[in-house]
């Protein structure tokens, strides 16, 4: 079972195109532009029986210079209540965030915790709640078979074709979710090695990928999403209608600014609790 502390990263990794734009601030139908700095953007994500780390970044005006894409606001006093309990959260330079609460702090299934803090003369507030654990995550095949290609000039060929692998759960709530494949090796194993002459990077291959989130009770990926070969974790994640929302605004563009969705009062970004499931997964070699 993968550690829910992980579940984290992957979630990050799907919104950070969207919490980019959010960065800016929308356009009015007039031309006039909010102030950068205004707002504070949140960015946290609730797991249960871990603690809270929390990211605060600095809205930046459309207008202004973007050189600087994330500016962590430091010197916050931020509090998180919930289940008869309020958790002062601490600065902390790290990778994650930068506020945290200690670390015995366990989070709870079914538990409504609200978030809030001053800043710019304003109350920051937000509330949310952990779902329950997915249920009954299955997949019709565990691994697959690819070949290698190591092409030397031009690109590949599709000579596997590509396989289906569906997963399936229950959803009688019809909640959202969707699935993440995550390879696990720590030496990168790609598929298809392009020419050296390629402008393709190796940052350009996928070492995890993404559904949709959906609320129905399946979801399909297919043989060729898989880029490297090696064992896989395929994470089956349930999130509320609020980081469904912020997801659909990915392709928001600098020809289509505008703010995404939020829950969060006086402040843009996310505040939203999480639950997941994991299957094992293999990419083997023809």
């Amino acid at each position: 079972m993968k550690s829910n502390s992980t579940y984290k990263s992957l979630l990050q990794l799907t919104v950070i195109l969207t919490l980019g734009m959010g960065l800016l601030s929308a356009c009015e139908k007039d031309s006039n532009t909010i102030p950068g700095g205004a707002k504070p953007i949140v960015e946290a994500y609730l797991v249960p029986n871990q603690p809270i780390a929390i990211k605060v970044k600095k809205e930046i005006a459309f207008n202004e210079d973007l050189t600087n894409k994330e500016t962590l606001i430091a010197g916050l006093s931020i509090k998180v209540t919930g289940d008869g309990q309020t958790y002062l959260l601490k600065p902390y330079i790290g990778l994650d965030s930068l506020y945290r609460s200690d670390a015995n702090v366990r989070l709870k299934v079914g538990v409504t915790y609200s978030l809030s803090f001053d800043y710019n003369g304003k109350t920051v507030s937000a509330s949310t709640i952990i779902p329950t654990k997915p249920v009954g995550l299955k997949s019709d095949i565990n691994s697959i078979v690819r070949t290698r290609q190591v092409i030397a000039t031009g690109f590949g060929r599709d000579v596997d074709g590509n396989v289906d692998v569906n997963l399936s759960w229950s959803n009688p709530n019809s909640d959202y979710h969707f699935v993440v494949a995550d390879n696990t090796e720590a030496k990168l194993d790609l598929v298809v090695t392009l020419p050296t002459t390629s402008t393709t990077t190796f940052n350009n291959f996928n070492r995890r990928f993404r559904s949709q989130p959906v609320q129905g009770t399946e979801t399909r990926l297919r043989s060729q999403q898989f880029q490297y070969f090696g064992k896989y974790n395929v994470v089956l994640l349930k999130v509320n209608p609020d980081y469904a929302a912020l997801y659909n605004t990915e392709g928001t563009t600098s020809q289509n600014i505008s703010t995404p969705p939020t829950t969060i009062t006086n402040g843009l970004g996310i505040f939203t609790g999480i639950n997941a499931d994991t299957l094992k997964f293999q990419v083997k070699e023809r």
